[in-house]
């Protein structure tokens, strides 16, 4: 129970708590990453559309993503059910909804105060800027934890905090229509993140293969 022990965040906690009651069911955490998928790309498809309706459900159902992000690891971990499958498809999952959110934040604001610019549609591009970036940031945060071995990770927590639980600011953030902000932001820092990690990749490759 070593990993179960490393994963102490809130977040994975009240995960911990909510799936305790699917320990010896028939539900498997490729169940439950099934559901995340299905549910984020629905929260993804309404902050798309860019109303302040499809916003408040979006958000709602961004909250259920991360929280189904964290529960499909801890059914796993609690109920002994770990699987090549399982990490492959959390992988994917990873990879598809947390780029696809920053290209939905741009498509939504096309016709906004961020959309038609003198520049273009300068939201679909910071969107599409953002979400490329965070496809780049996970690939090779991957790569580089299986080059490092096992139990090194790529980023770790602060306390009972991980960086992974900046996703979880999304909803609110939607809530109070701040998504063009958060997007601004994000196409600065994103390309950022994702060649501090290739740098880091990098040099990790280039270390072993020395050595």
């Amino acid at each position: 129970m070593e990993d179960v022990a490393l994963n102490q965040t809130y977040a994975h906690l009240f995960a911990r708590m909510l799936i305790r009651p699917l320990i010896g069911t028939w539900v498997r955490p490729n169940h439950l990453t099934a559901l995340r998928l299905v549910v984020g790309v629905a929260a993804c498809a309404l902050l798309a559309v860019g109303s302040k309706t499809t916003a408040a459900w979006s958000g709602a159902l961004w909250v259920g993503t991360c929280l189904l992000d964290r529960a499909d690891g801890e059914l796993a971990r609690l109920g002994d059910l770990r699987s090549e499958s399982g990490k492959v498809l959390d992988y994917y999952s990873d990879l598809i909804l947390d780029s696809a959110w920053f290209l939905a934040a741009g498509v939504s604001l096309r016709h906004g105060w961020l959309g038609d610019t003198a520049f273009g549609d300068t939201a679909v591009l910071l969107g599409a800027l953002t979400s490329g970036s965070m496809v780049l940031c996970i690939w090779y945060a991957e790569m580089f934890e299986r080059l490092s071995g096992p139990g090194v990770k790529t980023w770790y927590g602060v306390q009972r905090f991980h960086p992974d639980d900046a996703l979880f600011l999304l909803a609110p953030l939607t809530w109070l229509g701040w998504v063009g902000p958060v997007l601004i932001a994000s196409s600065v820092c994103t390309p950022v993140i994702a060649i501090v990690i290739l740098a880091r990749y990098v040099a990790l490759k280039r270390r072993t293969t020395a050595a």
